[in-house]
C-alpha cells in the first residue's frame, strides 16, 4: 500500500472469462430484456442475476477486488433505480440482436478503464473517474429505446447522485463484506461508526430526492429549480386611534421587504441565535414551498455543516411529545438508527424541516387546533434544547391560512417569510421594499429556458402564446407554470380564460393521451378517458375522506363499490397487468408506505386531489338534480329528498370542506352551462330548507355511526351544502331563496356550522359562503359573523342588533329597514349597499367603506364613522346627531336635510358635498374641508 493510502482497482480480468459474465454487458442486457418483455415494476428482479453473479464467481479477498465489488454493486443499484424511475419513457423496443450488439459495444468501451481508490474516493465518491464513461454508455443505451438525446443526458447525468446513495446503502447492508477496506483506508466514511454511517446515508438520500424524475419527465427538480424570492413584514409605527382603545387589534402598517429566500435562511443558520430558532415559510398551493424545502435540505446536506432532518408532515403523527413523535418518524423511515432528539443521543447541531403545516392540520381534531398544538410543542422543545447554546433549529412550511391562524406564536422579526411568485408586475412592485432589485427579474423566462434545456424542447423563454396578461397569475406560480408547460407541450394549445380547473382538465387529457400512446392490447381498448377520470375522482374522494392526501387500495375499492364502479375498477386492475394504468396513475400518485399491511398511495401534489374531489362533488350535484327531477316526473323513478341527502352525507360527511377545495368547486361551476347551474342552485336551496325542517338522514347510513360521529358528519355535509350552493350563486348571481321555517333558523344553523373560534386570527370557512343568500327578516342578534362574505345578500328587515360584522363584505347588500343598532361594522365594506331606513344608532362604522351606499332616512344617531369612506354616499335626511365623523371622507356625498346636530366633523373631507338644509347646529367642523360644498 502506498503512502497515499490507496490502490488501483481495475475490473478483475478473470471476471470476463467466466461462464456467467457479471459485467456491465450483463447488466445492460438484463435491463434491456426487462423493457422488451414488458417486465415493468420488477426491476430489482430483472437485474438480480447480474448482481448475484458478481458475488458467486469467487472474487478474492484482496482489498482492490472487494472495492470493485462495492463499486459494481452500487453502480448496478444506481442504474436500476434510474431505469425504474424513468420506465414510462422507454416505449420503443429494439430487437434482441441489436440489443446484444449495443451491450457488447458499451462493455468494450468500459473494459480498459482503471480506477484508483484512495482517501478522496470516499470523501468525494461523485468524482469517481469511471462514472463519466458509464454515464456516456448509459445514455447510449437509453437512446436505443427512443429516449431522445436531451432526455438520455438528463437521466444519465443523475447517475453520480444515485451512485452515492447506493454506495452508502450497500456498505450498510453488507458491512462484513467490506471490513478489509477499513484497514486499508482511513477516511470518515470507512471509519464511521453506525450512527455516523446512518447520517451519511440519510444525507445522501436527501440529495437524491431532488434528482428524482418529475411527473413523467426525464429531468429532475434540481435541473429546473429557480431560487425563490420572499418577503417579510416590517412593522412601521402607525397611529393609534383614541376611540378604538377598547379594540385588541390596532391599526398597524407594515412594509413588505423582499429578499432571496435561501440566502436569508442560510444567514439565519449561520447566526445561531438561540432566541431566534424557528423560521416559517408561508405560501399558497403550488407556490414552491415543498420544492424549496427539499432543495434547501439537499443543499445543506451537501455542505455538511449541520445535520438535517426533513419531515413531510403528512407522514408525521403528532403527539403531546415532539421527541417521541420524531423518534417514531425516524424509526418508520428506517434511515437513522437513533432519535436525534433523544436526551442522551441528541445531535449537537440539528435543523429539522417540517414541511406542510396545513397537512398536519388535516389529521383528526380541529385543523387549526392540531396545528397550533404542534407549533407550541415545537417552541417548548426548542426552548429546552437551546437552554445554554443553539443546538436545534426548526424550519416550518405551510399554506397561508394555517400560518395566519398561528401568527400569534410567530412574533420574531423576519420569522414568517412569505413566498413570492416568479413574476411580480410593475404596478405590484410598488407594494414592496426591494433594495436588491430582485423583483425586476422575470423568473418565468429563466425557468422556461431551463425547462427547454432539460426536456430537449426548444424553449429559450416563456412562449409568446402564454405570455398574456390574463395568464400572468398562473404562469407566475411554480406548480401551475409547470403544469401549463406539460399541457402546452402535449396539445400545443391552452385554455386562456385563466380558470384553474380548465388548466387541470386540459392536463388530464394530456396525461391520458400521453399514457395511452402505443398501447393497443385488447384488454385496454375499451377504457375511455371519462373512465380514467372517473376512477381518479373516486381515488381523490377516498383521499379526502382520509387525511386529505393519502389512501389505500382497500379504501379505493370501498369507495368504488359504494359508487357502483367495481366493474370499472376491475377493468383497470386487469389493465394494470399490462403496465398501462401504473403509467397513467404515476403522474398523480406515488407509493408512500404501508398502513395496516396495505400499500398506501399519496397525491404527488395536494392540489391534484382537491381538483379531482371538486369534480366529483359537482358530478354528484348533477346526479342529485337529475334524480329529484325524475321523481317529480314519475313517483316510481329517481330519489326523494332523504335519499339525496343521504348520498350527500356519504359524499361530504367524512371530512370538512375548506377554502382550497371550495375554490376548485367554484371554478368547476364556472365551466358548466349557466342554465344547468341555475337548476342545481334551486335544487340545493330546496334541499337545505328540507334539511333544516327534517334534519340530515344520518340514521340511514350503513353502518350507522355513533351519535357523536353522526353529528360531526352531519355538520360537515350541511356546511358543504351551503358552500356548493354559494358556488352556484357566484356563477348565476341569483339570490338563493332558502325557506327559513322560523326567523331564527338561519342564526341557529350558522352557529352550529361555525362552532367556536380558536383564535382571533381564525377564518371561519362557512362565513365565506353567505353571499347571494336571502336572509330577509332573519334574527341574528349579537351574532359573531366577523369577516363574513354577505355580498349582495338580502337582509331586508333583518334584526342584527349588536351583531359583530367587523371586516365583513356587504357590497351591494340589501339592508333596507335592517336593525343594526349597536352593531360593530368596523372596517366593513358596504360599497353600493342599500341602507335606506336602516337603524344604525350607536353602531361602529369606523373605517367602513360606504362609497355610493344609499343611507337615505337611515338613523345614524351617535354612530361612529371616524375615517369612514363615504364618497358619493346618499345620506339624504339621515339622522347623524352626535355622530363621530372625524376624518371621514365625504367627497360628493349627499347630506341634504341630514341632521348633523352636535356631530364631530373634525378634519372631515367634505369637498363638493351637498349640505342643503343640513342641520349643523353645534357641529364640530374644525379643520374640515368644505371646498366647493353646497350649503
Amino acid at each position: 500500500m502506498s503512502d497515499t493510502s490507496g490502490f488501483s482497482v481495475s475490473k478483475p480480468v478473470a471476471l470476463w472469462n467466466k461462464p456467467i459474465n457479471a459485467d456491465f454487458k450483463e447488466l445492460f442486457k438484463s435491463l434491456g430484456k426487462g423493457v422488451i418483455n414488458g417486465v415493468l415494476g420488477h426491476w430489482g428482479e430483472v437485474a438480480k442475476d447480474a448482481v448475484e453473479a458478481t458475488a458467486a464467481i469467487g472474487l478474492g479477498s484482496a482489498p482492490e477486488e472487494v472495492a470493485w465489488l462495492l463499486i459494481y454493486r452500487s453502480l448496478v443499484e444506481a442504474i436500476v433505480s434510474l431505469v425504474k424511475g424513468n420506465q414510462e419513457l422507454l416505449f420503443e423496443k429494439p430487437n434482441k440482436s441489436d440489443l446484444d450488439l449495443l451491450c457488447d459495444r458499451l462493455n468494450d468501451s468500459l473494459v480498459s478503464i482503471e480506477l484508483r481508490i484512495d482517501q478522496d474516493f470516499f470523501s468525494r465518491p461523485k468524482d469517481l473517474p469511471i462514472l463519466e464513461p458509464i454515464k456516456t454508455a448509459f445514455a447510449d443505451w437509453l437512446k436505443y429505446f427512443s429516449v431522445n438525446q436531451a432526455q438520455a443526458q438528463t437521466i444519465s447525468h443523475r447517475l453520480p447522485t444515485y451512485f452515492v446513495l447506493a454506495l452508502h446503502e450497500e456498505w450498510a447492508k453488507h458491512p462484513e463484506k467490506y471490513a478489509c477496506l477499513k484497514e486499508e483506508l482511513d477516511t470518515p466514511f470507512t471509519q464511521a461508526n453506525e450512527r455516523e454511517q446512518s447520517w451519511q446515508r440519510y444525507l445522501a438520500w436527501l440529495q437524491k430526492q431532488v434528482e428524482e424524475p418529475m411527473l413523467l419527465e426525464a429531468f429532475c427538480l434540481k435541473q429546473v429549480y429557480i431560487p425563490l424570492h420572499a418577503y417579510y413584514k416590517r412593522k412601521v409605527a402607525g397611529e393609534k386611534s383614541e376611540e378604538f382603545k377598547r379594540r385588541v387589534r390596532e391599526d398597524e402598517k407594515y412594509q413588505r421587504v423582499v429578499l432571496d429566500l435561501e440566502t436569508e435562511l442560510e444567514a439565519w443558520l449561520e447566526k445561531g441565535d438561540r432566541h431566534d430558532a424557528i423560521r416559517v415559510i408561508s405560501g399558497g398551493p403550488g407556490s414552491g414551498k415543498s420544492s424549496f424545502a427539499k432543495i434547501f435540505a439537499a443543499n445543506q446536506a451537501e455542505k455538511g455543516k449541520i445535520s438535517i432532518l426533513f419531515i413531510p408532515l403528512h407522514h408525521f403523527e403528532p403527539s403531546d411529545d415532539l421527541v417521541e413523535a420524531v423518534g417514531k418518524f425516524v424509526r418508520d423511515e428506517g434511515f437513522l438508527r437513533h432519535n436525534p432528539l433523544d436526551k442522551d443521543k441528541a445531535d449537537s447541531h440539528l435543523l429539522i424541516i417540517f414541511d406542510g403545516l396545513d397537512e398536519l392540520a388535516m389529521q383528526g381534531k380541529i385543523a387549526t387546533e392540531t396545528a397550533q398544538q404542534f407549533v407550541r410543542e415545537v417552541e417548548k422543545k426548542i426552548t429546552r434544547f437551546n437552554r445554554s447554546e443553539t443546538r436545534l433549529k426548526v424550519l416550518i412550511s405551510g399554506r397561508e391560512l394555517v400560518v395566519q391562524a398561528n401568527i400569534s406564536d410567530f412574533r420574531q422579526p423576519q420569522q414568517i417569510l412569505h413566498i413570492l411568485p416568479y413574476f411580480v408586475t410593475e404596478d405590484e412592485r410598488k407594494n414592496y421594499i426591494d433594495e436588491q432589485k430582485l423583483l425586476q427579474q422575470d423568473q418565468r423566462q429563466i425557468w422556461w429556458q431551463k425547462y427547454g434545456n432539460a426536456s430537449g424542447r426548444a424553449y429559450d423563454c416563456l412562449p409568446e402564446e402564454l405570455n398574456q396578461d390574463n395568464l400572468t397569475e398562473i404562469t407566475a406560480q411554480p406548480l401551475l407554470n409547470y403544469l401549463v408547460a406539460l399541457s402546452f407541450n402535449q396539445q400545443n394549445k391552452f385554455p386562456t380564460d385563466g380558470n384553474l380547473n380548465a388548466i387541470y382538465a386540459n392536463l388530464l387529457t394530456a396525461v391520458y393521451q400521453r399514457g395511452w400512446a402505443g398501447y393497443q392490447h385488447p384488454a385496454i381498448r375499451g377504457i375511455e378517458e371519462k373512465d380514467f377520470v372517473r376512477i381518479l375522482e373516486e381515488i381523490a374522494l377516498a383521499s379526502w375522506h382520509g387525511d386529505g392526501r393519502t389512501t389505500t387500495v382497500r379504501e379505493i375499492e370501498a369507495h368504488c363499490e359504494n359508487s357502483n364502479l367495481i366493474r370499472l375498477l376491475d377493468k383497470f386492475q386487469k389493465s394494470a397487468k399490462f403496465g398501462v394504468i401504473p403509467l397513467l396513475i404515476a403522474f398523480y400518485f406515488r407509493e408512500c408506505g404501508v398502513n395496516e399491511q396495505e400499500k398506501t398511495f399519496e397525491f404527488t401534489h395536494k392540489s391534484f386531489g382537491e381538483y379531482l374531489t371538486a369534480k366529483r362533488i359537482v358530478r354528484e350535484v348533477r346526479l342529485i338534480y337529475k334524480k329529484l327531477k325524475d321523481r317529480q316526473n314519475d313517483p316510481d323513478e329517481g330519489w326523494d329528498e332523504r335519499k339525496a341527502l343521504k348520498r350527500w352525507a356519504i359524499l361530504c360527511g367524512a371530512s370538512p370542506m375548506d377554502e382550497y377545495l371550495f375554490k376548485f368547486v367554484a371554478d368547476e361551476m364556472l365551466l358548466q352551462n349557466v342554465s344547468d347551474v341555475e337548476n342545481w342552485q334551486q335544487t340545493l336551496w330546496h334541499l337545505i330548507g328540507f334539511m333544516l325542517r327534517h334534519g340530515m338522514p344520518m340514521e340511514r347510513l350503513t353502518p350507522r355511526p355513533d351519535f357523536q360521529e353522526e353529528n360531526r358528519q352531519a355538520r360537515n355535509a350541511e356546511e358543504a351544502l351551503l358552500a356548493v350552493l354559494n358556488a352556484c350563486a357566484r356563477v348565476t348571481e341569483i339570490v338563493s331563496k332558502i325557506q327559513w321555517h322560523t326567523p331564527e333558523a338561519f342564526g341557529i344553523w350558522i352557529s352550529r356550522l361555525q362552532g367556536q373560534r380558536i383564535t382571533t386570527n381564525t377564518d371561519v370557512f362557512c362565513l365565506n359562503c353567505l353571499s347571494f343568500l336571502d336572509l330577509q327578516g332573519c334574527v341574528l342578534v349579537f351574532k359573531d359573523i366577523v369577516q363574513a362574505n354577505l355580498e349582495r345578500a338580502n337582509l331586508k328587515g333583518a334584526n342584527l342588533e349588536g351583531t359583530n360584522l367587523e371586516g365583513a363584505n356587504l357590497v351591494r347588500a340589501n339592508l333596507e329597514g335592517t336593525n343594526l343598532e349597536g352593531a360593530n361594522l368596523e372596517g366593513t365594506n358596504l360599497e353600493g349597499a342599500n341602507l335606506e331606513d336602516a337603524n344604525l344608532e350607536d353602531a361602529n362604522l369606523a373605517r367602513a367603506n360606504l362609497a355610493q351606499a344609499n343611507l337615505e332616512r337611515a338613523n345614524l344617531k351617535e354612530v361612529n364613522l371616524a375615517r369612514a369612506y363615504l364618497k358619493g354616499a346618499n345620506l339624504k335626511e339621515v339622522n347623524l346627531a352626535q355622530a363621530n365623523l372625524v376624518r371621514a371622507y365625504l367627497k360628493g356625498a349627499n347630506l341634504e336635510g341630514a341632521n348633523l346636530e352636535e356631530a364631530n366633523l373634525e378634519e372631515a373631507f367634505l369637498v363638493r358635498a351637498f349640505l342643503v338644509r343640513a342641520n349643523l347646529v353645534r357641529a364640530n367642523l374644525e379643520r374640515a374641508n368644505l371646498k366647493e360644498s353646497k350649503r
